[in-house]
């Protein structure tokens, strides 16, 4: 390639100045993950030769271990941005060895290729410092094996106020943020510790439960403006506490002690922490108490899922927000609350999706490296723009932040399935459930990708799996009764269907679908006539009566809402694509338009 002072280099209608790590098309920047334009920069710089898969990791992740799916996730990126998705012009794969550029490359003698600081400022340039640093010395653990799976429990209530329950989970919640930007172990996200709210069960047989090596434990009291905190690590394969410390402060030192039991965990597990690692570790996200106590009550009530909960949520967030308007975990969490809200109808997506996005925005002004912040933007540019690219370099730059956040996993893989990219999805959900194994969410999105895939006996088993864990989960059950249907089980599938609505009766369009899959017309036009009356719920999914009208055998009609779906921004018109119940329309125009215009193909 000759001599890269310059490091300028073309080819098609791009240039890509190497030494600022900018790409330009036409002049104008390409926003870009750090990680992919490294992918980009190696591979120019190497044109022509083949890059081993092992070298290309090497020189774009030093001193760092990821998967291979970390690689693939770019390379797919840097296709999509350079336009040969469906064919190698510009890079080119090689089975089980690695990646060659293609394209003619040339290197620009002119090496006055100025990008304007306004231009820059749109690129996604911060990186997140990747060298290891010095090891914390501190209390050490003399354990039979490093220490590679960690799990931490809610801690409990020690107080007869149940005002304070939150105290217990949100401080959970605190340390398990902390503790998730450590790359060396795996921290269950808090969603997987939930259930063991108020449960008085043996430490060790939980962390079987969890697959984990040690579990940190601890209770919390608070009397006046003072609290108590006993907190210890236990070793899960020695039943035994390995560290014990008791805190007695006032709430205003509360962010103290969540960095005090950090490090002490950290110094217990013997962990080598990189420099970037270790101010993560402290890093506070506020120093007012009143706003840190209204986003610990946010976190809480978001934790519910339910309508109300979520309602309860956006009032505490917001409030923590007025304490102290550069909160940004605070914005965050108001985004995860609209967005949960928007994509299970609780609220319009017209109501919901903006509202997140702007909260994302908020957040990620305040901080670009919250990778929760990303990820939320991602689901809302998605389900409400439908800025599918946007969406898919958000949920990199998320788990590029950070690895260990299951829900940027699981979100792309939902992203990924909408476009039929079912080998990338399986290794986002099985990265999902190397996080956390029992996530309900994880394992119902294994079963949806088997019924997209028409693996039907292998949903039915994984589905069931599922309701194993959670028996009121009522998500998996509307589409193990869809699996059945797909399996000639009439009975089972109506069955399901009616213990959906047992469960709430918001799942009500569900069953007036298997009403009219099972052949019961009557009940399932009595179901519409409910659902289209426009008083009984705030808002109906378009699309949920789109699929009863289309096997009532009222096409039109069920284009009709398709179409009214469309207008109305509705998250589920997404999965048209993938989803069987709409196999029969892959053949009318209109339902090809339709799905060209939310960027999917036929």
């Amino acid at each position: 390639m000759g001599d890269r002072a310059n490091r300028i280099y073309s080819f098609g209608q791009f240039r890509l100045d190497a030494t600022e790590r900018v790409l330009l098309r036409d002049g104008s920047p390409v926003s870009l993950t750090p990680k992919a334009i490294e992918t980009l920069v190696v591979l120019v710089e190497n044109s022509g030769h083949i890059v081993e898969k092992d070298d290309l990791m090497k020189s774009v992740w030093p001193d760092t271990f990821v998967s291979e799916d970390s690689l693939t996730r770019n390379v797919s990126l840097l296709r999509k941005i350079l336009g040969d998705a469906t064919d190698d012009q510009f890079i080119e794969t090689l089975p089980r060895r690695g990646y060659r550029f293609t394209a003619n490359v040339e290197l620009d003698d002119d090496s006055d290729v100025i990008i304007s600081r306004r231009a820059r400022m749109r690129i996604i340039t911060e990186e997140v410092d990747d060298e290891e640093g010095d090891a914390r010395t501190s209390k050490r653990l003399s354990l039979k094996a490093a220490v590679r799976s960690l799990a931490v429990l809610p801690f409990k209530s020690l107080g007869s106020d149940s005002a304070d329950e939150y105290l217990g989970l949100g401080l959970a919640d605190a340390l398990i943020t902390k503790l998730s930007n450590i790359r060396q172990v795996i921290v269950r996200p808090t969603s997987a510790v939930l259930k063991y709210v108020g449960l008085s069960e043996d430490t060790a047989s939980i962390g079987r439960q969890l697959q984990v090596e040690a579990v940190l434990e601890g209770g919390i009291q608070r009397v006046g403006d003072r609290f108590r905190v006993t907190v210890q690590l236990i070793s899960v394969e020695e039943g035994a506490p390995v560290w014990a410390e008791t805190f007695n402060e006032k709430f205003t030192d509360i962010f103290g002690v969540e960095d005090s039991v950090s490090e002490q965990v950290v110094a217990a597990l013997t962990l080598k922490l990189s420099e970037a690692e270790s101010k993560l570790l402290t890093k506070r996200y506020t120093e007012d108490p009143e706003a840190y106590e209204a986003y610990l009550k946010g976190r809480h009530f978001c934790n519910k899922r339910t309508p109300e909960g979520l309602k309860k949520a956006i009032e505490y967030f917001e409030q923590a927000i007025g304490f102290d308007p550069n909160y940004a975990l605070a914005y965050a969490g108001l985004a995860d609350c609209y967005n949960i809200a928007g994509f299970w109808v609780y609220l319009s997506p017209e109501d919901a999706f903006p509202k997140a996005a702007a909260a994302a925005t908020e957040a990620l002004k305040l901080d670009d490296t919250l990778a929760e912040a990303h990820a939320s933007l991602a689901w809302a540019t998605l389900h409400y723009d439908r800025d599918r690219l946007t969406a898919e370099m958000e949920y990199m730059r998320a788990i590029e932040l950070n690895p260990g956040y299951v829900t940027a996993h699981q979100w792309y893989a939902l992203l990924l399935m909408q476009e039929a990219r079912f080998g990338e999805a399986s290794s986002e959900l099985r990265r999902a459930q190397e996080i956390d194994p029992l996530s309900l969410a994880v394992n119902f999105n294994i079963g949806l990708l088997l019924i997209f895939t028409k693996r039907y006996d292998e949903a039915i088993a994984e589905l069931r799996r599922t309701l194993e864990l959670e028996p009121n989960y009522f998500i998996a059950r509307s589409f193990l009764a869809l699996s059945y249907w797909f399996k000639a089980m009439p009975e089972e599938c109506l069955a399901e269907y009616q213990r959906c609505v047992d469960l709430s009766s918001a799942n009500l369009a569900a069953l007036g679908f298997g009403y009219a899959i099972t052949g019961n017309s009557a009940e399932a036009r009595a179901v519409l006539h409910e659902l289209e009356d426009g008083v009984s719920y705030a808002y109906v999914s378009p699309v949920s009566l789109a699929q009863i009208y289309l096997h009532l055998g009222e096409t039109d009609r069920a284009i009709e809402y398709l179409e009214r779906g469309y207008r109305e921004r509705d998250p589920w018109l997404l999965w048209n694509k993938v989803n069987p119940v709409f196999d029969s329309l892959h053949s009318d125009p209109r339902f090809q338009d339709l799905l060209a215009r939310i960027g999917l193909s036929a």
